[in-house]
């Protein structure tokens, strides 16, 4: 059975965020629930400040960002929340892998894309990366990316959401994203283009 791949790709390039954890469990809890599919982590740590004079000549490390995103039939974003917005690192990777470098085309169009996300914040108004996530939507919808809109997962006071082996202690978010992964799958499956 051939597999589904999705590229994981991480908002937070500290090694010990609680977005970093979200990743690494939500890709253990695809090898353990879900057949056919692997979520394989994306390096972005080394792109450079997108500089639009060097689209002519662009460095490796775009080129090969872009190509890992080609790779893959979906992406898969966990974001943390930076002052209620999609952290600066993480669209600076955006924008290199939505340029017309390489010869890759346009490796978001027609993908399907989910967002989770956590936050250290807790208590009332607490959104647990949600509006970073709501931002996040909008430029993913201008690069003709198709959103998974549910199960809405958004992990509020992060910093004591995990066990010391990296599970969730709310099930209920375990729970969720698997469904969310299914539904990304599915979805990307009925988007992906049939070889010629």
């Amino acid at each position: 059975m051939s597999s589904f791949k999705i590229a994981g790709i991480c908002g937070s390039l500290r090694k010990e965020s609680f977005n970093k954890k979200l990743i690494l469990r939500s890709q253990q809890l695809c090898s353990e629930h879900i057949n056919g599919a692997t979520i394989n982590i994306i390096d972005w740590s080394q792109l450079p400040v997108y500089n639009q004079d060097f689209e002519c000549d662009p460095p490796q490390s775009a080129l090969d960002f872009k190509n890992e995103i080609a790779n893959h039939d979906a992406i898969l974003f966990v974001t943390p929340e930076y002052n209620y917005s999609i952290p600066g690192p993480l669209k600076n990777a955006i924008d290199w892998a939505s340029r017309p470098i390489g010869d890759r085309g346009q490796v978001f169009a027609g993908k399907a894309v989910a967002i989770i996300g956590a936050a250290s914040s807790s208590g009332p108004g607490a959104s647990g990366s949600g509006r970073a996530q709501l931002a996040l939507r909008q430029p993913l919808v201008f690069l003709d990316m198709v959103p998974v809109n549910k199960p809405l997962i958004t992990v509020t006071g992060a910093s004591s959401a995990f066990n010391e082996d990296g599970s969730l202690i709310n099930d209920h978010f375990e729970k969720n994203i698997v469904k969310l992964l299914q539904n990304l799958i599915k979805l990307g499956k009925q988007l992906k283009t049939k070889p010629e």
